[in-house]
């Protein structure tokens, strides 16, 4: 489908001073950042090596071979994820890797709906939620309001590949909600893709 139907235009921004070289980011890296990735996020107490808010991503176009974002999109508006991705593919080498992971809502609310089914959510560290709970599902996921940044939207495994895919993105596959060397804790709570920028 590609981003034919997308009225924004990304400008391009040039590295500015101070700014970590990289091929690959890790953005909203928080308190787990990734060995060999430039981390970034926007919170000064955690260790990351370049603290901005994003969008924009300060680095020139096609300067990135992959960039990873875990549990971030959730965080944004609408019209801030859009403006992300458009970032993003400005940023990535025709080719290159976008990793994106989210909670998984659709998986969420089908264990909220199934009394008999594991639906339980340590966060944070040792304290056990119960998410066959509805106002457990809405603090934790729909509106994430222990956290100070709240969730401004929703996603499931369709909506983030439709999402991937009106912006230029072709899904090459899912990332593994266990196992993946960049997720922190592997969790049946959320789900993600990996999709490249198509070569054009």
């Amino acid at each position: 489908m590609g981003n034919s139907g997308l009225k924004m235009v990304a400008k391009p921004v040039s590295a500015v001073e101070g700014v970590p070289t990289a091929t690959r980011l890790n953005i909203g890296s928080g308190r787990h950042p990734l060995l060999n990735w430039c981390n970034i996020d926007s919170d000064p107490s955690v260790g990351a090596d370049l603290y901005t808010s994003v969008p924009p991503i300060p680095y020139p176009s096609e300067s990135m071979h992959e960039i990873f974002a875990g549990h971030y999109l959730e965080h944004l508006t609408q019209a801030e994820a859009d403006e992300f991705l458009v970032e993003c593919y400005r940023c990535l080498r025709p080719g290159g890797n976008l990793g994106i992971v989210v909670p998984d809502t659709a998986e969420v609310f089908r264990r909220y709906l199934d009394p008999t089914s594991y639906a339980t959510l340590e966060f944070p560290i040792g304290t056990s939620n119960d998410l066959h709970d509805l106002d457990n599902v809405c603090h934790l996921i729909v509106f994430s309001t222990v956290q100070s940044s709240q969730h401004r939207w929703c996603y499931d495994m369709r909506t983030l590949g439709r999402l991937l895919d009106r912006h230029g993105f072709r899904v090459i596959g899912e990332i593994n909600r266990w196992m993946d060397r960049r997720i922190s804790v592997g969790a049946w709570y959320q789900c993600g893709l990996d999709a490249i920028k198509i070569k054009v």
